[in-house]
């Protein structure tokens, strides 16, 4: 292909993604009083939220119906990264299309759902209870929706480190030799991330972050070890 043409082969993959999540979007914008009771459940039952701005429940709104737009596009989207990048690959390569496809989506929502059932319902009673009674709190709406979507996704992209490591492993891009040696510098840059990601002076909003990232980066260490070793085991099998 010629760059022109892969131009023109991005700006149709791009128009497909877009298009998808476009409509995934108007779809859950539809769904977004159930998606917002959803999200409210973490919260104490003595607390309400409040809207302090005239806008406020429009962008509410606009952010449930993005983020879920996002996570139900997800295949399609991710089906049009790999048919972008298909062409450059080879063919024993391209066979894990459909693997790396459902896999991707399935790890993106396993981290929404980890980050919305098993994270938020733990640390917001924390969070809430640092003051104790000493004051009364009157939580914004977008505030908390944001805050909400944004642990969500930040899982939803973290549990995409093992099925991206064993991708890379099975087309020979990735071995855990490598990762190993550099594990002191994957912890170090996973911590700053979750310190941008969570740029308050709270260490147990860091620690939620930081501890599930490098925990999967060990993870991903042990399935890029065991994919190499199915590798290496078939190679044996099939050499005369």
């Amino acid at each position: 292909m010629t760059l022109v043409e892969h131009l023109a082969e991005l700006r149709t993959r791009l128009f497909i993604a877009l298009s998808a999540w476009v409509v995934a979007a108007g779809i859950a914008f539809g769904f977004r009083f159930q998606l917002l009771n959803w999200l409210k459940e973490p919260l104490p039952s003595n607390l309400t939220l409040n809207a302090f701005s005239l806008m406020e429940p429009f962008v509410v709104s606009m952010q449930i119906a993005s983020f879920f737009g996002v996570v139900l596009a997800s295949p399609i989207i991710v089906h049009q990264v790999w048919s972008f990048l298909a062409p450059g690959l080879y063919q024993q390569e391209r066979r894990w299309a459909v693997p790396f496809i459902s896999l991707t989506a399935i790890a993106f929502s396993s981290g929404v759902l980890f980050g919305r059932y098993v994270v938020l319902p733990f640390s917001i009673p924390i969070i809430l209870g640092f003051l104790g009674t000493e004051a009364d709190i009157l939580p914004s709406i977008g505030d908390y929706i944001s805050k909400l979507i944004l642990i969500m996704a930040v899982f939803g992209l973290i549990f995409e480190m093992p099925v991206l490591g064993f991708l890379l492993a099975k087309i020979g891009l990735l071995r855990s030799e490598i990762m190993v040696q550099y594990r002191k510098y994957s912890v170090v840059a996973g911590l700053v991330l979750a310190a941008v990601i969570t740029p308050t002076a709270d260490p147990f909003n860091f620690a939620l972050v930081a501890i599930p990232l490098v925990v999967l980066y060990e993870i991903t260490i042990i399935v890029v070890r065991l994919s190499q070793r199915r590798a290496q085991a078939s190679e044996e099998a099939t050499s005369p």
